[in-house]
């Protein structure tokens, strides 16, 4: 993908998601992610230094079980006002780190992975792996990092494969939501294990009645996806 493809791409997130009110309300509002925000805060309670990648305006936790906090984010995604007084934000992306950003104890993927997208289905794919690359350069010894991302079938993935292009297109066109591609979650395992990471543990958790699709309020039961907790340490 080149520049501009990328620029073109991380506007349309920032567009969505910085200080995006309405989304961010149905985050708060929408039962399977009251649901998320229990499961979420369980986890990663107790840690001393949380890095959180590609919040989107949003800490989907109890922040006030978290020693201190860093949100990292293609754009500071919501008013500094509103954070917390343990949350500091930065700016860059989940596809590369900033350096000076190190030694967390805990990284949190929160609902990110599926926004990683490029232009074909081999750069999705690409940027699943440096996006986890990147987060192993950020994590203490035996830091953990956590998972919780939005996953599909193997016969869904299949034919998403095929019609991602297109799609992509239409909807880069007519949604003010940017694209998304949505992996399996034995995929997602593989690429834990192949970039080195250990003691991986795999969660199914509970959805309730409805769920965003394209950030769009949607009956969970007309829909494939199911949330997974992916927890591994290095």
């Amino acid at each position: 993908m080149n520049e501009t493809d990328k620029q073109n791409i991380n506007k349309k997130n920032i567009d969505f998601f910085s200080k995006n009110l309405n989304y961010q309300n149905n985050i708060n509002q929408i039962d399977t992610y009251k649901i998320l925000y229990n499961e979420i805060t369980e986890i990663i309670k107790g840690s001393d230094l949380l890095l959180d990648v590609g919040h989107g305006g949003s800490f989907d936790y109890d922040t006030t079980k978290v020693n201190k906090i860093v949100g990292l984010d293609l754009d500071e995604m919501i008013e500094k006002n509103s954070i917390p007084k343990n949350v500091k934000l930065e700016i860059g992306s989940a596809l590369k780190i900033p350096e000076k950003l190190n030694n967390f104890d805990t990284i949190l993927f929160v609902m990110l992975i599926h926004h990683l997208v490029g232009k074909n289905v081999n750069e999705n794919i690409d940027n699943l792996n440096r996006c986890i690359r990147q987060s192993k350069k950020a994590l203490s010894k035996n830091g953990r990092l956590i998972i919780v991302e939005s996953c599909v079938p193997k016969w869904f993935y299949n034919i998403e494969k095929v019609v991602f292009k297109p799609t992509s297109y239409l909807i880069n066109k007519f949604m003010k939501h940017p694209p998304a591609f949505q992996f399996t979650k034995e995929i997602i395992s593989d690429c834990l294990i192949r970039n080195g990471f250990k003691n991986i543990n795999v969660k199914k958790v509970k959805q309730g009645k409805f769920i965003l699709q394209y950030g769009i309020k949607f009956p969970t039961i007309l829909t494939p996806v199911e949330t997974i907790i992916f927890s591994a340490n290095i």
